[in-house]
């Protein structure tokens, strides 16, 4: 097979949505071959089995990569690109659906019209745990297609402005090319156990690279409800990725000589947020990365916040003030 398109489905402990998600991107109607990339990061619930037996089932369509150790989600992500054989490339998170059977197809007939358009995106729901959806609110959501020089797009990706551009990058399709080559000029921002995420870095310079595309119909059922490193079931976990995210941010900003005032807003919302999470955690490691972070951003913060800070270096004073500020909220 010569496929068109690999679709590379990164997962771990996903025993319960790994099935639906390959079951929708086999779902799949198009005139051209294309390939489903399976790596799985060393589950310790029964995903592999599940992908075992998928693949097993459709040896033709499916190639399963088992991690015999856990990469992280940037390295896993990006290792898989290499072994992806497609002209083009899309994603399905092992926990999300695809609601379009011609989501692949729509978006192939678009990267194929125009050589300079190096990401194509579309619109998406959210997936409720009682099976309901609901459009995302505070989310750019254009209602009409559009092309556009992606560089015009690099400064609100950079501010994290969902309400000007959101890209869902398992609601895309990008040129497989146009990613390795990034991947090798820019590869500190997508090896490593330290980077939070692997859809960010892509997006952004892609971005650089070439022409955006949008398609406003809904292909893809992004899922919450569930466990993952930005819920707010784990405030420690959550304190980490958002520091991370900032740093990540601010190492971009600069590579590519962003306007850094214009970054601020950002850099303090985002510290503010991390603070207050790292701060309620209790979690030495959550601070930990607050502290690294605020270094690394510098942004402006308010007073509550530096207090915070202040108290997360004297453990004794940490565990009072976190205990009363509970009992204070409690008593409302």
């Amino acid at each position: 097979m010569n496929p068109i398109v690999s679709v590379i489905v990164c997962t771990y402990n996903q025993e319960g949505t790994i099935g639906a998600a390959l079951d929708s991107i086999l779902a799949q109607i198009t005139d051209f071959d294309y390939e489903i990339v399976v790596a799985d990061d060393c589950s310790t619930d029964g995903t592999r089995d599940i992908c075992r037996d998928y693949a097993a089932r459709f040896p033709d369509r499916i190639r399963l990569i088992l991690n015999d150790e856990n990469l992280g989600i940037a390295d896993n992500y990006f290792g898989t690109l290499y072994e992806c054989r497609g002209k083009y490339i899309a994603d399905l998170a092992g926990d999300d659906i695809w609601s379009d059977p011609h989501k692949l197809s729509r978006q192939v007939a678009v990267m194929d019209s125009d050589p300079a358009i190096v990401l194509c995106h579309a619109a998406w729901r959210y997936l409720h745990a009682d099976g309901s959806t609901s459009e995302p609110q505070g989310f750019a959501r254009p209602e009409k297609p559009y092309v556009c020089d992606g560089a015009t797009l690099v400064t609100s990706l950079l501010q994290h402005r969902r309400d000007k551009v959101f890209i869902h990058l398992c609601s895309a399709m990008y040129r497989r090319d146009t990613a390795v080559a990034l991947t090798q000029k820019f590869s500190e921002f997508f090896y490593g156990r330290a980077l939070p995420c692997e859809d960010f870095q892509l997006e952004v310079l892609m971005a650089t690279a070439g022409r955006i595309a949008y398609d406003p119909t809904e292909v893809l059922l992004y899922r919450v409800g569930q466990k993952s490193i930005s819920s707010f079931e784990n405030p420690a976990k959550s304190a980490i990725f958002a520091s991370k995210v900032a740093v990540l941010t601010h190492a971009l900003a600069t590579e590519l000589n962003a306007d850094m005032a214009g970054m601020a807003d950002f850099f303090s919302r985002q510290m503010l947020f991390a603070t207050a999470l790292a701060f309620e955690s209790g979690d030495k490691h959550a601070a930990a990365e607050a502290f690294a972070a605020v270094t690394a951003t510098s942004p402006v913060l308010p007073l509550r916040a530096r207090t915070a800070l202040a108290l997360m270096k004297v453990k004794p004073l940490w565990y009072v003030a976190r205990h009363a500020f509970k009992l204070l909220r409690f008593n409302r």
